[in-house]
C-alpha cells in the first residue's frame, strides 16, 4: 500500500518541488504573547451533552489504542503482532488518526490562505494538505495551494529539520520529501518545506513566523473537520520548538459551552491566571527519550470519597529503561486513560460508596455506567464521591462535570475513565475542562488552576 501511494505521488511531489527555486531551511525564535480561539470539532451540531461525549469516547477508544502502540514500540511487547506491523513501529507517531478535539484558526503564505487545524499536544509535525493533491481527505476549507504563495520554498536535502523526520527522502532537485504515519496507520505524504504562518490574536493582532512544515500530496485516513495538524509536543518539528516558545497555556470550556476555548503561547509573564478563581497548583514535567514528544507528569495516586486507593507509586511510574508506564497530559484524548488494574480499583471503589449496580442498558461507547433510576428524584443528580488526582506537589480536586456523565433518559450516570490498554496513563482534556493550564517549559512544571474559561 505504502509503496504504491509513493509511486502515485512522485509527479506530484516534482511538480510541488519546482514552484521554488531557492529553497531555504528557517527557523524562528518567538517574541512576545498570542491569545487564539480554539473551536472543539464537533461545535454547532446542536447535540446534547450525552451525545458530544459520546462521540468524544468513541475518539478517545481510538487514540488509546494509538497510544499503547507508541509506548509499546520501544520496550519489546510485540508478541502477537504481524510482521507489517512490526515493520511500522520505529516509524509510528503519536496521534489517531485525526480523531482529535480542538481546531485552531491560522493563515498560510503570502497572501494568507486560511487553515483550520488540529491541535495536538502528542504529535509533532506541522501539516496541511496541499493542491495539486493525488489522495486528499475531506476538509472545510480550499486545499493550501503552494504556487499561489510567494513565500513557500521547498526545503532543500540537508535542512536540519529533514534530518528529524524519521522517513524522509531528498528528491530532485535537492528537496527534502516526508511521510509520516499515525497509530492507525494514516499516513501523510509530500514536500517538507518553509513557509509563513500567521495567527490572528483574539484581539485582532496578526503575528506571524517562518515554520518547516509538510505539505501532504497524498493523504489517507481522517483529518476529523480539520486541513491539518499543528503538533505541540516536545519534538524539534513542533511548533512548540520551531518558535522557541517557552510557554503555553489553553483553557478548555465545557462541550456544550458556547464559550470559545482559549489558547496563549508566548513568554507568558503576566495575566495567565486572571481568569482563574482558585488556587494554582505545580507540578514538574518528566521527559522520556524513548517517547520524546509527550509531557510525562509524575503522578502519584487517586482519591474516591475519603479514601486514597491504595496503589502502589510504582504503578504509576515512568520506566527510564524502556519509556513504559508514566502519566502523560494530553488535549487530544477526552476520557482520561488508565492502566486495567487501576481502573478496577476506581470502579470498585466508587461502587462500594455510591452503593448501585452495574446499569444493564449501557453500550460499548457509554464506559462503566451505574442504575440511578431508583435515586433519581425529579432529575436531581445523584450524590457521588469525590475523587482526588494526586501528583508530586499537587492534588486536583475534580468538579463533577469533569468525571462523572448523568443520563437521565437511561437512568444511568457514568465514569469519565477508560482502560488504556497498556502500562500507560492519560489525562484527559474532560479533567482539564473549565481549568487554566500552563506548560513552563523553562521551568519544566505543569500548573493548572480552576477558571472561568
Amino acid at each position: 500500500m505504502k509503496q504504491a501511494l509513493v509511486a502515485l505521488a512522485l509527479p506530484l511531489l516534482l511538480a510541488a518541488s519546482l514552484y521554488a527555486s531557492a529553497p531555504v531551511d528557517s527557523t524562528a525564535a518567538f517574541a512576545g504573547d498570542v491569545r487564539v480561539d480554539l473551536t472543539h470539532v464537533d461545535a454547532g451540531k446542536q447535540m446534547s451533552r450525552r451525545e458530544l461525549i459520546r462521540r468524544a469516547m468513541r475518539r478517545s477508544k481510538a487514540r488509546a489504542a494509538a497510544l499503547s502502540v507508541v509506548r509499546s514500540r520501544n520496550n519489546g511487547r510485540h508478541a502477537g503482532k504481524s510482521a507489517e506491523e512490526q515493520q511500522q513501529q520505529p516509524g509510528v507517531a503519536v496521534r489517531p488518526s485525526g480523531d482529535l478535539e480542538y481546531l485552531v484558526d491560522l493563515a498560510i503564505g503570502t497572501p494568507p490562505q486560511p487553515v483550520s487545524a488540529l491541535l495536538d499536544t502528542g504529535s509533532d509535525l506541522i501539516w496541511t494538505q496541499c493542491a495539486p493533491c493525488a489522495s486528499c481527505l475531506p476538509q472545510p476549507d480550499p486545499l493550501f495551494t503552494p504556487g499561489a504563495s510567494s513565500s513557500y520554498e521547498p526545503m532543500r536535502c540537508s535542512g536540519q529539520l529533514c534530518g528529524e523526520i524519521l522517513h524522509h527522502a531528498c528528491q530532485r532537485p535537492d528537496t527534502c520529501t516526508y511521510r509520516y504515519n499515525y497509530g492507525d496507520g494514516t499516513t501523510t505524504l509530500g514536500i517538507y518545506a518553509t513557509e509563513r504562518f500567521a495567527f490572528t490574536s483574539s484581539s485582532g493582532e496578526r503575528v506571524s513566523a517562518l515554520l518547516g512544515f509538510g505539505c501532504g500530496n497524498m493523504n489517507v485516513g481522517s483529518l476529523n473537520n480539520g486541513s491539518g495538524i499543528v503538533g505541540f509536543g516536545r519534538n524539534p518539528l513542533s511548533l512548540v520548538s520551531q518558535m522557541s516558545i517557552r510557554r503555553f497555556s489553553y483553557c478548555l470550556t465545557p462541550y456544550t459551552s458556547a464559550r470559545k476555548s482559549t489558547l496563549l503561547f508566548g513568554s507568558l509573564a503576566a495575566g495567565v491566571y486572571d481568569d482563574a478563581n482558585g488556587p494554582v497548583q505545580t507540578t514538574r514535567l518528566q521527559q522520556s527519550p524513548h517517547n520524546p514528544t509527550f509531557y510525562y507528569v509524575p503522578f502519584t495516586g487517586v482519591t474516591v470519597g475519603t479514601r486514597r486507593l491504595r496503589i502502589p507509586l510504582s504503578v504509576f511510574a515512568l520506566s527510564p529503561a524502556d519509556g513504559s508506564g508514566g502519566v502523560i497530559v494530553d488535549s487530544g484524548t477526552a476520557l482520561t486513560l488508565f492502566p486495567a488494574a487501576v481502573l478496577t480499583e476506581v470502579v470498585r471503589a466508587f461502587r462500594a460508596q455510591l452503593r448501585l449496580p452495574f446499569a444493564n442498558s449501557s453500550g460499548p461507547d457509554d464506559g462503566v455506567c451505574f442504575a440511578t433510576a431508583l435515586m433519581r428524584r425529579r432529575g436531581a443528580p445523584v450524590p457521588v464521591p469525590r475523587m482526588v488526582f494526586h501528583f508530586e506537589g499537587a492534588d486536583l480536586d475534580l468538579p463533577r462535570r469533569n468525571y462523572i456523565l448523568d443520563d437521565q433518559r437511561r437512568g444511568s450516570l457514568c465514569l469519565l475513565l477508560a482502560d488504556s490498554g497498556d502500562s500507560g496513563s492519560t489525562i484527559g482534556n474532560f479533567l482539564q475542562q473549565d481549568m487554566r493550564v500552563l506548560y513552563d517549559l523553562e521551568a519544566e512544571t505543569l500548573s493548572f488552576a480552576p477558571a472561568d474559561c
